[in-house]
């Protein structure tokens, strides 16, 4: 095609026909510019649809990394309800006997006052558009901002939880429960072994709870759980709120694409 383009050009200049020949010539640039913006244009619409996609697949692991933290902060807000219970169930029962070892199934709920729960960190799609630096894939400047922002707001709320965890439950609260129980395996949710051990220990366990000192530790450490479980259910009802609001916005992006 170029050798047949240049015959012409040749002719034409042969002929002496010098008007004609910079027309041809200012015709055949104009179809060259043409053809390279038609082409710029295939490409332009090509690395859309790509980019298109791309931002649909992480809109999809991002709303699939939504919907199991959110069904991890409603299991989360169970557990806390149930330490909260029984925490304060252990506390009303003491109040209205004075003694503790009176109170029934006191050595198991005690031991349920040790259970901790972690802060769901699931934040695969995210940590992967954060690490490649592929933002800019998500079109929506406000999405990409919702998504940062929501993400930032978790990890303040996971280091709410840890440092309720670190800073109150194992160094205030574990150690005094923990010497005022006998650890039974199936409290742990680990299968007995068949020993038994609440018969022998009986006088020392009940003993322990007459002492005046470790009585009051023993109050004060079952507030600090109830409060601490309290604060907790406030963080993961914050966090699932949240993540709530951005799983709708993600799933209307993923029905207009």
């Amino acid at each position: 095609m170029i050798k047949f383009y240049k015959k012409i050009r040749q002719n034409l200049l042969s002929e002496g026909k010098t008007g004609k020949y910079l027309k041809y010539a200012f015709g055949e640039i104009i179809l060259v510019v043409i053809g390279i913006l038609i082409a710029l244009s295939i490409n332009n619409w090509n690395q859309n649809r790509i980019n298109t996609g791309k931002q649909e697949d992480y809109f999809l692991g991002l709303k699939n990394d939504l919907e199991n933290q959110i069904t991890i902060f409603n299991s989360i807000v169970q557990f806390n309800d149930y330490i909260i219970s029984e925490g304060e169930s252990i506390l009303r029962d003491f109040s209205a006997t004075s003694k503790f070892s009176e109170i029934d199934s006191i050595n198991r709920k005690l031991t349920t006052m040790m259970f901790t729960q972690d802060y769901p960190d699931i934040s695969t799609s995210f940590n992967e558009l954060n690490s490649t630096g592929q933002f800019n894939l998500i079109k929506e400047k406000s999405i990409r901002y919702q998504i940062i922002k929501y993400y930032q707001d978790s990890k303040h709320f996971q280091n709410s939880m840890v440092g309720n965890r670190n800073e109150v439950i194992y160094p205030q609260v574990f150690p005094i429960i923990k010497s005022m129980v006998i650890i039974h395996q199936e409290n742990f949710r680990i299968k007995n072994s068949g020993i038994n051990l609440m018969d022998n220990l009986k006088s020392t366990f009940d003993n322990n709870f007459n002492d005046p000192t470790k009585e009051f530790e023993l109050v004060n450490a079952i507030n600090l759980r109830v409060i601490i479980a309290k604060n907790d259910k406030g963080i993961i009802g914050n966090a699932k709120n949240q993540a709530e609001l951005l799983l709708e916005v993600i799933n209307n992006q993923l029905k207009i694409n």
